[in-house]
């Protein structure tokens, strides 16, 4: 009932789906897979029914809660088999990737069918006098172009932030704490911090505009490591017993200063893939003691 109703509330609310997608991994990470799947059919059914007696059609509202809840299952099967929140993240970097080549198998040229969604949504804002008729073409195509990288982005990162909630939750019913102390050791192996080498190299060799696949491909790994940079302060104001006040202005920063802040973050967790900061700092603590 909690998933179905959620999902079919984040139509409206679409911060909503977060929250749905966890309570079946929730029920996956506790109960395992089979009972998690049997919650996602289940709820599946539910939303159909709900949508085809509210809106005369079912069928587009099942794809919708199929494509954000089966990622998140997935990603909570590998979660409940490894017990690893640092490999749980690389599936779900994975998972990015997937999404960024099934564009492409969609359409051939993933920047014409984004120029063909997006071209109604800008008109409406040249109509409502919110965007200079002149910047039209250059918003469309500049939009366009980042699409394909950003959405999978979105979807990788909406998928973690899901996972991420539904262990805590778990932490919180049978194992307090446990979560926390994952987080802070979460970090993916060094060979992602290879491969993102070895992507930011050819981008420097490359000499086409912005908006490609290797570019969509670095967005990915961006994101994956702003995620490896937040458990990193985490696990270091965690080992310095420092105030939660370090971390309320990590997160403002992220939210006044995006770009810069999460760039910096970003390059502290790919940082960390090299030097570990965080054993280091348990070394030099235990030595201290």
């Amino acid at each position: 009932m909690s998933t179905a109703l959620l999902a079919m509330l984040s139509l409206l609310v679409p911060p909503l789906s977060i929250l749905s997608s966890a309570v079946i991994a929730l029920v996956t990470l506790r109960k395992g897979p089979r009972d998690g799947a049997l919650v996602l059919v289940l709820s599946g059914v539910a939303c159909g029914a709900l949508a085809y007696l509210a809106l005369g059609e079912g069928v587009p509202v099942v794809g919708f809660t199929l494509l954000m809840w089966v990622p998140v299952w997935l990603l909570a099967l590998l979660l409940w088999a490894s017990r690893s929140l640092s490999i749980a993240l690389q599936g779900g970097l994975l998972l990015g990737f997937v999404i960024v080549a099934g564009q492409y198998f969609q359409a051939q040229d993933p920047v014409t069918a984004w120029r063909d969604v997006l071209e109604p949504f800008i008109q409406s804002l040249v109509e409502a006098e919110l965007v200079d008729p002149a910047q039209q073409q250059a918003l469309l195509q500049t939009m366009a172009r980042w699409m394909p990288g950003l959405v999978a982005a979105g979807f990788f990162l909406q998928s973690m932030v899901s996972l991420f909630l539904a262990r805590w939750w778990q932490a919180l019913l049978y194992n307090p704490g446990g979560f926390r102390a994952e987080f802070h050791q979460m970090r993916m192996h060094r060979l992602v911090a290879v491969v993102t080498l070895a992507a930011l190299f050819l981008k420097l060799l490359a000499s086409s505009g912005g908006g490609n696949l290797l570019d969509y491909v670095i967005i990915l790994l961006v994101t994956a490591w702003l995620l490896q940079g937040l458990a990193l302060v985490h696990g270091i104001v965690g080992l310095l017993k420092a105030s939660n006040g370090w971390l309320i202005g990590l997160y403002a920063l992220l939210l006044f200063a995006m770009p810069q802040a999460l760039m910096a973050v970003s390059a502290a967790g790919f940082a960390d893939a090299w030097i570990d900061f965080r054993a280091r700092l348990r070394t030099r603590l235990g030595s201290a003691r």
